[in-house]
């Protein structure tokens, strides 16, 4: 049976109208997963407009925590759902009315028009969007955890050997035998340091997601980190 994904702690969300100024902080959370889904998803554009894009979203997105408490809670939401459905539409205007503002031509994916229309708060979106939601948010919780271990390899928090090893095998996919090698280390060594620094790895993103949300108070920490990972593979 299919592990979920951490369910988002939706109290979190309903507190928003009482607590504007938490908007930015939920917002920001989930701000490099947004960038990620869009870029992809408006892949026929110029990077530097995509940015700009991003950036206006994700300002608007701040300054309407009315509008981000809207999500709810159902089978199979998640809260990254309904933020990236938004980014999304919002992202779709602000290239539209560019288009018209200046005759060009934007190579925006192809849609059914369901996406044009917004949906109902505890809708789900059809799942390849879930799945590219999915996959922009677990890659952007490892960017953060992997930026984690690199501040801590320059610290003394971990052996920056460790950190080269699970960059090497983890992030450019080569073989933990090859890697030895080329470091002039024993195998049983460079296991012994890419165990200590996956630990610290999976704890870094166990926090991320306790920050955001992601992760229960039943919830086991190593099954989250290993679902975040194959959404990753995926």
């Amino acid at each position: 049976m299919p592990v979920e994904f951490p369910a988002t702690r939706w109290s979190l969300i309903a507190r928003l109208p009482d607590q504007p100024q938490q908007a930015a902080a939920v917002v920001g959370l989930y701000a490099d997963a947004v960038g990620e889904y869009l870029h992809r998803r408006l892949s026929g554009e110029q990077r530097e407009r995509v940015d700009d894009v991003v950036q206006d979203v994700l300002l608007d997105l701040m300054r309407k925590p009315e509008l981000l408490a809207r999500a709810q809670p159902g089978s199979g939401s998640r809260f990254r759902y309904y933020l990236m459905n938004l980014a999304w539409l919002s992202a779709l205007n602000a290239v539209r009315h560019e288009r018209r503002r200046t005759h060009l031509s934007a190579n925006v994916e192809a849609e059914d028009g369901s996406m044009l229309v917004d949906r109902t708060a505890g809708e789900l979106p059809a799942p390849d969007q879930q799945a590219a939601m999915d996959r922009a948010w677990a890659l952007s919780v490892l960017q953060q955890a992997i930026d984690d271990l690199k501040r801590w390899s320059q610290d003394g928090t971990l052996d920056p050997e460790a950190f080269a090893i699970l960059r090497a095998n983890l992030i450019e996919g080569r073989n933990l035998r090859e890697v030895a090698a080329d470091m002039g280390l024993a195998l049983t060594s460079c296991h012994r340091r890419l165990a200590k620094a996956r630990m610290l790895l999976q704890q870094a993103i166990v926090e991320r997601l306790k920050l955001a949300g992601e992760l229960g108070e039943h919830d086991d920490p190593a099954q989250a980190a290993t679902v975040l990972m194959d959404l990753v593979a995926g």
